[in-house]
C-alpha cells in the first residue's frame, strides 16, 4: 500500500543548461492525428472542425501591421480550471467512442481505452521542459479501468498570478492572437479578416497518439491553423495523417542579452517541445517592437530549434518518460478509482499527495457511468 504522500523520481540532475548529455533519445512512436474538435466562442465542445483555421494564401497583409487593432473590443478566454480542458478530451471521446472505447475483458462490465494515459498536450510539453524552469507546476492524475487521466491544477500563488495581471500584460498576451488574425482564413488560401475582433475563447483541437518508450498517450493540442491548398476533409483519417499543421509565434525583434539568453534557454525549448508533440515542423514569426506594430516574419524549421541551444531534447523526452513511467506505478499501487494523485513539482522535487473526496475529482460522473456499459 501507498504512502498518502511522497515524492516521485524524476531525473531532476540528469543535465544542466550548456553541459553535455550523451543519453540517447528515447524510443517514441510518431505522433499520430486521429480526429479533430472545436470550442466554439462560449466555450461549448462542438465535434467537428468550425474553428479550424487555414494559413492564408500571400501575399499576406503588408508589414508593418498593428498587433493593437481592436484590442478594446478583443473577446478574452474566461477563466477556467484544468478539468475543463481534460472534459473537453473526454467529450471527444465520449462522442467517438465507437472507435475509442474497448471491453475491459471477456466479463468485465466496464470499458476501457487502449492508452495509459489521457491529458493535454500543454501539461506533457511543460512536463519535458521543468528540469530547466524552476517555476511550480501541479497536475492531478487518476486511474480508472487501466487508464490514468491527467490534468493541471493552478496553484494559489498562479491564479493571483493570474489574477493580477496588468492591462498592458493582458494585451501584449492578445498580440499573439492578433497575428494569428493577420495569418489565417476560415478558408484554403482565402485572405484574413482583421477587421473584426479577436475571439480568443475559440479553439481548434487536434487529438493524438503516440507511444513513448511503451508508455502510450492519447491527447488534446490546440492548433493554430493547418497549411493546405485545398479545403481538408477533417472527417477523413487518412486526411489527417497527412495533414501539415503549423505554429504560429511572436517575439521581440531586437532582443537584449536577457531576452536573448531567456529566449536560448527556455522559449526555444518551449517552442520546440510543443511542436514535436504534434508534429509540427514549420513555424511562423512575428518580430514585434515594443508598441505592438509588426515588422518582420520569419519562417523557422523547428529543427533548427535544437542547434546550439543549451537544453537537450533527449533530455526532456527522458524526463517524460520517467515522470509518467513512475506515475504509472504510483496509481498501479494505490488502485483505487477514486484516488486523486496531486503532484506539484516545486524546488526541484515533485512531491505528491493522494486525494480522496468528491471535491478533489477530475472526472465528471457522466463519463464514469459512460465507462460502466459494455453496449
Amino acid at each position: 500500500m501507498s504512502e498518502n504522500t511522497g515524492f516521485i523520481s524524476v531525473p531532476w540532475k540528469q543535465h544542466r543548461l550548456g553541459a553535455m548529455y550523451n543519453r540517447p533519445f528515447p524510443s517514441i512512436s510518431h505522433p499520430e492525428c486521429i480526429g479533430v474538435c472545436s470550442i466554439n466562442a462560449s466555450r461549448e465542445y462542438v465535434d467537428d472542425a468550425s474553428c479550424a483555421s487555414y494559413l492564408a494564401g500571400q501575399p499576406w497583409p503588408p508589414l508593418p501591421f498593428d498587433l493593437n487593432g481592436g484590442i478594446e473590443d478583443v473577446i478574452r478566454k474566461p477563466v477556467e480550471n484544468g478539468k475543463r480542458d481534460l472534459e473537453n478530451m473526454l467529450l471527444y471521446i465520449k462522442h467517438h467512442q465507437k472507435e475509442l472505447l474497448l471491453q475491459g475483458s471477456s466479463d468485465a462490465g466496464y470499458l476501457r481505452l487502449d492508452s495509459d494515459f489521457v491529458t493535454l498536450r500543454g501539461i506533457l510539453r511543460q512536463i519535458m521542459c521543468l528540469q530547466y524552469d524552476n517555476r511550480t507546476f501541479r497536475v492531478k492524475a487518476t486511474l480508472l479501468n487501466g487508464n490514468i487521466y491527467m490534468c493541471k491544477e493552478e496553484t494559489l500563488e498562479q491564479q493571483l498570478e493570474n489574477a493580477n495581471m496588468t492591462k498592458a500584460q493582458r494585451d501584449m498576451c492578445s498580440w499573439g492572437f492578433k497575428f494569428e488574425q493577420y495569418l489565417t482564413s476560415a478558408q484554403a488560401q482565402g485572405k484574413p479578416v482583421t477587421n473584426v475582433p479577436v475571439n480568443e475563447a475559440e479553439e481548434f483541437m487536434g487529438v493524438f497518439h503516440t507511444n513513448l518508450a511503451g508508455i502510450s498517450m492519447l491527447y488534446g493540442a490546440e492548433l493554430d491553423c493547418v497549411d493546405s491548398m485545398e479545403p481538408v476533409d477533417f472527417k477523413d483519417r487518412k486526411v489527417l495523417e497527412s495533414l501539415k499543421f503549423v505554429e504560429l509565434k511572436t517575439s521581440a525583434l531586437n532582443m537584449n542579452k536577457y531576452q536573448t539568453r531567456s529566449f536560448n534557454s527556455f522559449k526555444s525549448a518551449n517552442w520546440w517541445s510543443q511542436s514535436f508533440l504534434v508534429d509540427i515542423t514549420t513555424l511562423y514569426v512575428g518580430l514585434r517592437d515594443t508598441k505592438g506594430m509588426m515588422q518582420k516574419i520569419d519562417k523557422i524549421d523547428v529543427p533548427t530549434l535544437t542547434r546550439n541551444k543549451p537544453w537537450s531534447p533527449s533530455a526532456m523526452v527522458w524526463y517524460l518518460e520517467q515522470f509518467l513511467h513512475n506515475l504509472k506505478k504510483l496509481l498501479l499501487t494505490i488502485n483505487d478509482p477514486f484516488a486523486v494523485v496531486q503532484v506539484t513539482f516545486s524546488d526541484k522535487r515533485a512531491n505528491y499527495e493522494v486525494l480522496r473526496g468528491a471535491e478533489h475529482q477530475i472526472l465528471p460522473d457522466w463519463y464514469r457511468d459512460l465507462l460502466k456499459t459494455c453496449t
